[in-house]
């Protein structure tokens, strides 16, 4: 059966992914499709689970058919969130395969610039692991770094191009590098 081009760039996304949160699946296709409506977007998942290619879970988790039992990844499903966040114009790559990043992504901004992120979360108490293996990272992606709590940022030390992502007050905040001290 052939597939259209929603349903493809769609289906590559859960290919790197495994899973994606259903209010993710809508703007998940505006990066590359942004005239797409909620109804095209509903009708393209209803036509994907009857092929046999999704299934919706439960939990407001839509899986591969293939990985239908595999347990949802919060961090790629933050990651998600934060890549969404950005509000970036165009997905150009996705992989959460690049150990240690649960997400990395390539996006085009609004103002056509390029951009290529590694999502990581920083535990509490693991801040000077972190810093340790990011220094050696030998590839020039910009960090987004996760923190439970802002004053984590304290224990980083970062010699590149970063972003502390927190949430607060049920908002992802971005504070780039040395603005996280206000």
């Amino acid at each position: 059966m052939l597939l259209t081009e929603d349903q493809k760039f769609f289906l590559t996304i859960l290919r790197e992914t495994s899973c994606v949160r259903a209010d993710h699946v809508l703007p998940l296709l505006h990066l590359q499709f942004p005239d797409k409506t909620q109804y095209q977007a509903d009708a393209m998942l209803r036509t994907l689970r009857y092929q046999g290619k999704v299934v919706p879970g439960e939990d407001n988790i839509i899986r591969l058919a293939e990985r239908r039992s595999a347990p949802p990844c919060g961090n790629v499903l933050l990651g998600l969130d934060i890549l969404l966040a950005l509000q970036p114009r165009r997905l150009l790559q996705l992989s959460a395969r690049r150990e240690p990043y649960p997400l990395c992504f390539l996006i085009q901004r609004k103002d056509e610039w390029i951009d290529h992120f590694a999502f990581l979360p920083v535990p509490p108490g693991r801040e000077s692991y972190v810093s340790q293996l990011l220094q050696a990272e030998a590839v020039n992606y910009t960090f987004l770094l996760y923190l439970d709590a802002l004053d984590q940022h304290r224990r980083l030390i970062l010699h590149r191009a970063h972003y502390f992502v927190v949430e607060q007050e049920g908002r992802l905040r971005f504070f780039k590098g040395g603005e996280a001290r206000r």
